[in-house]
């Protein structure tokens, strides 16, 4: 009983969190033509960590304040991978069917951000290695590229999820 009430609830706050990702990638791609894939995922960690804080807080709130260190990491953690699955599940599909013109968007501002370091990276690196960069970062990544990327880069919000985890946590002091 006690995994499924934590199950629903990841499941609820993490819908929520992949919908306004969803929003704020969209607003992100058609309203300020910045591919929400590269270095404009900021706001999505942003909104996981929140939603993760949110998810634990009132899982608390309606277990009477009580809240263990593993119950906590277990509603953040789930908070935080069905919102990174839903959103990447989300990108794949939209790139499958909406075109390349997001990930072309995600190559330029690659290979824009590298030129702008061309000199110091020459200077500390060499020639051959920034070569060897510039080429990477042409290279058009495929639709199941950025589903992995996505799902894989959002994983790090699993430290939030500790950290929050053990703030929140209250314990009773009976013996069960």
């Amino acid at each position: 009983m006690l995994k499924n009430r934590i199950v629903k609830h990841s499941l609820y706050y993490g819908s929520i969190a992949a919908l306004i990702c969803i929003i704020v990638a969209l607003i992100q791609f058609y309203g300020i033509h910045k591919s929400p894939f590269g270095r404009y995922k900021l706001p999505a960690f942003g909104i996981n960590v929140l939603f993760i804080l949110i998810a634990i807080w009132t899982y608390r709130a309606t277990n009477r304040g009580i809240l263990t260190f593993t119950e906590g990491f277990s509603v953040g953690f789930l908070t935080n991978l069905f919102a990174a699955f839903i959103t990447a599940t989300f990108y794949y599909i939209f790139l499958k069917f909406a075109g390349d013109e997001a990930i072309l968007l995600w190559v330029k501002e690659n290979v824009e951000a590298i030129m702008k370091i061309k000199d110091s990276h020459i200077k500390n690196f060499g020639l051959e290695d920034f070569s060897s960069l510039l080429k990477q970062a042409k290279q058009v990544p495929t639709a199941g590229y950025v589903f992995l990327d996505e799902l894989g880069k959002k994983q790090l919000c699993i430290i939030a999820a500790s950290i929050i985890s053990l703030i929140f946590r209250r314990h009773t002091y009976t013996v069960s």
